[in-house]
């Protein structure tokens, strides 16, 4: 079975591929300014194009990010939290410095409160999984 990773970059691969269209490999590399030979890279799936790529070709397509990816077919889960995001960045625009500084600190603590749960169920599980090897060992 093939890694995600891989998976990912055979997908994308895929969409760059749609999207030259009937250019030439050479052509769309030049267009982007990268190498023909880095462009096919992206394009066969043997490496997976940076952010940056992605965004050069959305701005030659007239496309976003997540459509040169996606295409029309980013799932309605991740349309939803995208939406979220914009909204939310939209909001971050409206306010002053001092908010933005008491939402650093908010989600600054949710995140600590988050990982010191994980941490203390990862205990837990330990502690289970050892008490399992005692007896299954003897």
């Amino acid at each position: 079975m093939r890694d995600s990773h891989t998976l990912i970059a055979a997908w994308v691969g895929r969409r760059l591929k749609e999207l030259r269209g009937g250019r030439t490999q050479k052509e769309f590399a030049d267009l982007l300014g990268l190498s023909q030979a880095q462009y096919n890279r992206y394009e066969t799936g043997k490496r997976l194009a940076h952010d940056k790529v992605l965004e050069q070709v959305g701005a030659a397509c007239g496309l976003s990010p997540e459509q040169v990816v996606w295409g029309d077919e980013l799932p309605a889960e991740a349309r939803t939290r995208l939406e979220a995001a914009r909204e939310f960045a939209s909001l971050m625009d409206l306010l002053d410095d001092a908010a933005k500084q008491d939402i650093f600190v908010f989600l600054k603590h949710k995140a600590e409160a988050l990982a010191s749960k994980r941490r203390n169920e990862a205990r837990q599980a330990l502690k289970a999984l050892e008490g399992f090897g005692k007896k299954a060992l003897g």
